[in-house]
């Protein structure tokens, strides 16, 4: 029998991060990418940059 890879503690920890990431964080980085590229400008859009940048690292957060 294989021994476990992660604790159970240790599992439940990344599944409250990856539900707060995919339920509340990514909806609402979403939301300020969408008002920031409204703006126009993107190249020189500090928010969008920025928020864009957050969604790429939530992204990747989750898809590990």
């Amino acid at each position: 029998m294989k021994t476990p890879l992660i604790t159970r503690e240790g599992y439940e920890k990344l599944k409250q991060e990856m539900d707060y990431l995919w339920r509340q964080e990514r909806p609402e980085v979403t939301k300020k990418v969408t008002w920031a590229a409204s703006l126009g400008d993107r190249s020189e859009n500090a928010d969008y940059q920025y928020n864009k940048k957050r969604l790429r690292e939530i992204d990747r957060r989750v898809a590990i």
